[in-house]
């Protein structure tokens, strides 16, 4: 978390005075947020989910994906993304990342199989996937791109927003992200029947709260995971301080790799410097030994800096259940377990995305914030500068 403080108090104030706290039956905090995220990203469609899991499983259910389908996810990414594509029914299939620690067009190419519906970038620590190479793969193959920005809030690739570029997308706004409401997130989409689909998966009444758009053609069995206006009014609050607080950390990105040229150090890939999120600055270097050097050194003076490989739950060997094929909590539920999915006959292994791991070894990362005075940006370019690997 960034910044909160007294406009989420007012808002949230004001709320309860009105006494009107749940989202339906009038033009509240999270009707007000979805109009205005989907006017920033230039999509027709937005729905307040609960979290940024529930936000990709929606947007996976608007596309209809589902048991026989395979959807391509990073080896480097939070688990939940791989556990969207389960909770639909779906496998996941693991692609390595590429030296920007996010998905590799060329691997993805590599594991797309008959049985593949869907690629899932994911854009890693506000760091942006290279866009361009994968919507065109994912057009000349014939696949859906579902974009998970939950780690990207607010970010674009060459000018276009992250989660309005692929056919779908999905953020989070958790404690930990660019803008939060503690807990929450949203998909979007432009297809209105993709869009009432993944309404009605992360809301299994959204179409009785309105008379009027009572539809038993798009109506199935969906789960809850609605918003609560609570989270609208924090959101809303904090649209008004994005701009500034990515536009502070993208020029301190910025100075921060200059001084690691200057020191003669390697930047890892930036698909789109100066439109990503500007949250990471990450430096690539020969070996484990220099980047683990390199961050110990670092740490004694500006502090922060961590090596992608030791995040846990962000890398595939880390994936217990789904590297178990605990697909569900129960066996006849398990995806991959159903009978249409013997196709998608997928094995995974603790190497199997090799690459990925030699990357994610040797990379560092350098948190930005945009409430870094000039003080500590100085000690933070000093600490890179005079912080030099073992050769």
């Amino acid at each position: 978390m960034y910044r909160i403080g007294k406009e989420e108090v007012k808002r949230i104030e004001a709320l309860f005075e009105s006494g009107q706290v749940f989202r339906y039956g009038m033009a509240g905090e999270c009707d007000r947020f979805e109009a205005a995220w989907a006017e920033r990203l230039g999509v027709a469609h937005c729905r307040l989910t609960s979290n940024g899991t529930s936000a990709l499983y929606a947007a996976l259910v608007g596309w209809k994906v589902g048991p026989g389908d395979s959807v391509i996810v990073p080896a480097c990414t939070y688990m939940a993304t791989a556990l969207s594509v389960l909770a639909v029914g779906a496998i996941p299939i693991v692609a390595d990342v590429d030296e920007s620690i996010t998905l590799c067009p060329k691997d993805t190419e590599r594991r797309i199989k008959s049985h593949t519906k869907a690629i899932i970038p994911v854009h890693m620590w506000g760091l942006c996937c290279d866009m361009d190479p994968i919507m065109e793969l994912a057009k000349r193959k014939g696949l859906l791109v579902v974009e998970d920005a939950c780690q990207a809030v607010g970010g674009a690739y060459k000018g276009r927003m992250l989660g309005s570029i692929g056919d779908a997308g999905a953020f989070s706004f958790n404690y930990y992200k660019n803008i939060t409401s503690g807990e929450g997130g949203a998909f979007v989409a432009s297809l209105e029947d993709v869009f009432i689909r993944g309404s009605v998966a992360v809301d299994c009444c959204s179409y009785y709260w309105n008379p009027e758009e009572h539809r038993e053609d798009v109506q199935f069995a969906g789960l809850n995971f609605r918003a609560t206006e609570v989270s609208g009014a924090m959101l809303n609050a904090q649209l008004e301080r994005i701009d500034d607080m990515l536009d502070t950390m993208r020029e301190h990105k910025r100075r921060i790799l200059e001084a690691g040229e200057r020191a003669g150090l390697t930047s890892i890939q930036n698909n789109s410097l100066g439109h990503d999120c500007g949250t990471q600055a990450g430096f690539l270097f020969e070996n484990e030994e220099q980047a683990r050097a390199f961050k110990d050194s670092y740490n004694e003076t500006a502090g922060g800096a961590f090596l992608p490989i030791d995040t846990g739950r962000h890398v595939y060997t880390r994936w217990d259940p789904i590297m178990r094929k605990q697909g569900a909590h129960h066996p006849a539920l398990n995806p991959y377990l159903l009978p249409d999915n013997r196709e998608v006959d997928v094995e995974y292994t603790m190497d199997m995305c090799s690459r990925s791991l030699d990357i994610l070894s040797r990379s560092v990362l350098l948190p930005m914030h945009p409430d870094n005075g000039e003080d500590r940006l100085q000690a933070m370019e000093k600490a890179v500068v005079f912080t030099q690997p073992p050769t």
